[in-house]
């Protein structure tokens, strides 16, 4: 069988698709004909592409170590929190 390579812009869609919650992520995944688990891969990486996109590149003087580990665990708990709820999503659980 072959397999399709799909395009960055296809990727894109299909993971905003996901994001937006409008239907379920199982019929998204049958109508474009890609399995849960390659859109999971998707939705991993444009995660973490848009988590490093925003993370501040200034310097910082006087910067204060344990604030900045707090503020990266923030970050790391955000981020784990938006992917349980597309993993959710994907999954259909009921309420997504």
């Amino acid at each position: 069988m072959n397999r399709k390579l799909w395009s960055n812009e296809e990727k894109v869609s299909i993971v905003l698709e996901i994001l937006r919650g409008d239907e379920s992520a199982a019929s998204i995944c049958t109508r474009h004909g890609v399995s849960a688990t390659q859109v999971y891969r998707w939705l991993d990486r444009f995660l973490e592409g848009g988590r490093n996109a925003l993370t501040d590149k200034r310097t910082r003087i006087g910067h204060n170590p344990l604030l900045d580990e707090n503020r990266r665990l923030k970050e790391l708990a955000g981020q784990q929190a938006l992917i349980i709820e597309a993993q959710k999503k994907l999954a259909g659980i009921p309420g997504w």
